[in-house]
């Protein structure tokens, strides 16, 4: 009985472990863009850090290296990018450290009941950001929901448990009957 016991926990835990990444999975690779507010650290040089928010134009400005185009960077890649320019006549061995303080907004439109942009948040669905915009309208269509997505502006078509990503344009059709 213990061995049965041990063996429902052992399969508990790992459908647990499994699980968890999936949940996280959506801002793995998550690039940069305009809108993003992050923080860039440099160790041992408090001078070189910055508070900044990613321009229209994809750029933030640093002490030193001025205009840096931080656009399309995933966070690991924004970090090597800088350490390497940093290497460039400036340090000797920079350590950077990038965090994110906001993301961009999603936008919402069309049979909702308040379209417009509203706050990013982690592992948010297309089921709750329609909840955040009032809900459906009477005509909206119950399924007929598109997302336009990353630079290349990308368009698919979504279910209530897709994902949102900061930047996302969410439209929802109106149903034919």
């Amino acid at each position: 009985m213990v061995k049965w016991w041990c063996a429902l926990i052992s399969l508990l835990l790992l459908s647990t472990v499994q699980a968890q990444p999936q949940a996280t999975q959506g801002l793995q690779g998550y690039k940069f863009g305009p809108g993003d507010s992050i923080k860039i650290s440099v160790y041992l040089e408090p001078d070189l850090s910055v508070t900044a928010e990613i321009s229209q134009q994809g750029f933030i400005d640093m002490p030193l290296l001025g205009s840096i185009r931080l656009t399309g960077h995933t966070q690991q890649s924004a970090k090597e990018y800088l350490e390497q320019r940093l290497k460039d006549g400036y340090l000797v061995a920079p350590s950077v450290s990038i965090t994110v303080d906001s993301y961009r907004p999603f936008f919402i439109y069309g049979e909702v009941r308040n379209p417009g942009s509203y706050a990013y948040q982690p592992d948010i669905t297309l089921e709750q950001a329609i909840a955040l915009s009032g809900g459906l309208l009477d005509r909206a269509s119950r399924s007929a929901w598109q997302i336009q997505r990353g630079a290349d502006k990308a368009t698919f078509k979504a279910s209530s448990d897709t994902i949102i990503l900061p930047g996302d344009v969410i439209k929802i059709d109106k149903s034919f009957f």
